[in-house]
This record gives structure tokens, sequence and C-alpha cells, in this order.
């Protein structure tokens, strides 16, 4: 491990150093946060969690989806101290413990550039922490990497060369949304093309396209910046998160200009990300014109090839899914052995469901019918749902039907 080097995210006021001197800025303190950042940063979490109990501050990193303890101890005496130092490093008022605030740093190990969100929130025994960490590197998976079955992946293929139009990734938080999005942009992104993008957070480089960010100290909107970014007229735009109407109404404006506009969004499926744009008062025609094809995905974890045990598709089970299957269907479980620590898990699996609009899709949209009969129309069409995408990887092995099922 090389040594690592802070930059915070602005300095401290004369007040903030004078309340740190104790605590934040003590050498036993510095040397404690440093030493659970190394620990987090060499198993390459995805998160730290800084949790305060009655006694002590539990301190777990997030590996492969799954949350585990950290071998440091930090006594009550010290956690105060402990979150101090994560709050002037992230450039926080550390004067103030009864408000959620959130912050961002930087970390070097060598020559690994890494940025760290964090987040704080009070609770009953103190402030608690959660460091989101984001190794900056280069995109590279393209999207026949990333887990689509053959059912689904012609689909977004089909839909990415028609050349423009609102490209839209969605699911939960966590769900690997950013990833999609990267990998469809190196679809797209040819040199003869000129790619932009504004994103709060920039977890990829993506060669040959110019990126910019956008953070809470900035002096524009997101909305402002989408519409700054759309003036340099792009063939390739990627603007983040639709999270109100002027950034959806900045997407779909953009992607009228003949150009290939991609974007992100929170919704549980396809068609509930339709409606989400016709809830915040976009015209069902503009919907139905701008949209090329919208992704929904969940992130799993996926099973150890090497120990998974296959049990039978009973009876129950298939009134649980309801489905009924072909006699002789196995489901798999987790068990454990070396080759996975003994978690039964190795990586992680994406589940997708890939809408795309046809003709009669659009004239249920413009005609504000029910989400559940465009779902059904979808479906008939042949769009594979996101429980169907599940299902058969759990039937492949690759996750189990308890994740699957939760998940959705």
């Amino acid at each position: 491990m090389g040594k690592v080097q802070f930059e915070a995210g602005r300095k401290p006021t004369a007040q903030d150093l004078k309340q740190a001197q104790a605590g934040a800025d003590d050498r036993g303190i510095i040397q404690k946060v440093d030493e659970v950042m190394q620990k987090a940063v060499t198993e390459g979490a995805t998160e730290i969690h800084f949790e305060p109990h009655s006694d002590r501050l539990v301190v777990r990193i997030r590996i492969k989806q799954a949350l585990k303890a950290v071998d440091v101890e930090i006594p009550e005496s010290m956690k105060t101290n402990v979150v101090n130092r994560l709050k002037v490093l992230s450039g926080m008022d550390i004067t103030r413990t009864k408000i959620p605030q959130n912050g961002y740093f930087k970390l070097a190990v060598d020559e690994r550039k890494i940025e760290l969100y964090t987040y704080v929130m009070p609770s009953l025994y103190g402030e608690t922490v959660i460091v989101r960490v984001q190794y900056k590197q280069s995109a590279t998976l393209r999207i026949g990497q990333l887990g689509m079955s053959p059912k689904v992946l012609p689909t977004l293929q089909k839909a990415l060369a028609r050349g423009a139009g609102l490209y839209l990734v969605t699911g939960p938080p966590g769900s690997g949304k950013r990833t999609t999005v990267y990998s469809a942009i190196l679809e797209v992104l040819t040199p003869d093309k000129l790619g932009m993008a504004i994103d709060p957070m920039i977890k990829y480089e993506i060669p040959g396209m110019v990126q910019s960010t956008i953070d809470d100290k900035s002096e524009f909107t997101l909305a402002e910046g989408i519409r700054a970014l759309m003036k340099q007229e792009p063939d390739v735009a990627y603007i983040g998160d639709v999270i109100g109407v002027d950034e959806a109404r900045a997407a779909i404006q953009g992607a009228f200009a003949k150009r290939i506009v991609l974007c992100r969004m929170t919704a549980n499926d396809c068609v509930n990300a339709i409606q989400n744009f016709l809830d915040m008062g976009i015209q069902p025609f503009l919907v139905a014109a701008a949209v090329a094809s919208i992704i929904n995905q969940r992130l799993l974890r996926k099973l150890c090839p090497a120990c998974r045990v296959p049990y039978p598709a009973d009876a129950d089970i298939q009134k649980e899914i309801g489905m009924r299957l072909k006699e002789g269907t196995k489901f798999f479980r987790a068990r454990g052995c070396n080759q996975c620590e003994n978690t039964g898990y190795v990586g992680v699996q994406v589940l997708f469901e890939v809408y795309a609009p046809s003709e009669e899709l659009n004239k249920l949209i413009v005609a504000k019918e029910p989400v559940q009969k465009v779902r059904q129309q979808a479906l008939q069409e042949g769009m594979v749902s996101l429980k169907m995408d599940g299902i058969l990887k759990a039937m492949h092995g690759l996750v189990t039907l308890e994740d699957v099922l939760n998940a959705l």
C-alpha cells in the first residue's frame, strides 16, 4: 500500500480548525481514519459505514453488495472526533450536528485517483456517516458484457441503432444505472461524433467525450447545465439524473434535435418511467415522440458456480411465482466454499427489462391509457419483463430465486 494523501473538498474556516484541534486534527484520530480508508480501498469497497452505538463506533464496508465489519476498534470516547475528521475532510460544518450534511474529498494511493462522497445524518447515539467510494477509471464494458440475456440484448442494440432519441436507464439507487449508460455511450460514440456529458458524479472517464460535473456549490442548476450543453450541439449527450420537470423538459427538447440523449431516472419499471414524465406535466405526445428506448434494471448477488446447490421447483414455488414450469426445472441456493470465501456468492448479476416503443404503444401513451394497459401491450409485443429475466437467470443458476423476488 502506497502513501495515502487527502484533498479536502474545501479548506476549513478558522472556527472549524479551532473546534477540531483537540479532536479531528489529533494525530491518533487521523491515523485511525487513514487506517479505515486503507483497509476499505485495499479490499475494493464501494461504501464505508460509520455506525454509532452506545459504547463504540462500528465500521463496516460494502464489498460486492454485502456489508462486512472492519477490524478497527473505535471506542465511544473517539467516535465524535472520528466523525469530525470525516466532516472536515469533506468540507462540512463540524459545529452543526443536528442536521444532515453531505460533501466529498479525494484520496490518492500512488497513481490511483479515488473520489469519496460523504453523507452524515444524526442518529440516536451520534452522527452516522456513509462514505461512497468512486474509483476513477476508464469505461470499458460494452453492452454485450453487461449480462443481458439473448432475448433482451438484441432489443437494445436495435434501439441504439436508431441513432437519435431519448434513451432512459431506470431502476432504484445502487442498481448499476451509470455503468449501463456508459456502456451504451461506448456503443454509439464514434470518432466522427461529438459526445458531451454533465453529471453530478463522474464515475468513469469516457475516451473521446467531453465530461462536465456539477455540485451543490455550483452557481447554476443541472437543468441550466443541460441547456448550456445542448447549445454546444453534441451528437451524443449524457445528462445525468432526471429528477424534476426542468431536467425532463431539457432532456426531451434535446432529443428532438436528431441527437442521442441518454439519462437516468429512479423508477420501478420501464412503463412507470413514462408515467413519471407525464406526472411531471410533460405532454404525452412529446414523451411518445422523444423516447427511443427505456431500460430498467436490478443489481443482484451472483451465485458461486463452484458450490451452488440445485433444488426442484415444486408446486409451492410455482404458485409463488405465478408460473407453470417444465417438469424437472431447478433453482439454486448459496452454500459457500473456499472459492467464494464461504459466502456463496462471487460478483454481481444484473436483471434487465428493455422497452422499445412501437406505433401501437405510442398511441396508448398519447391517449393517456393506464400504465397497466401500456405494460400489457409491451409484453404482448415481446418485451421480457424484469421478473421473467430474473426467473430465467435463477433457473440457470446465476442468482437465487429469493433475491429475484425480493428485488422486484
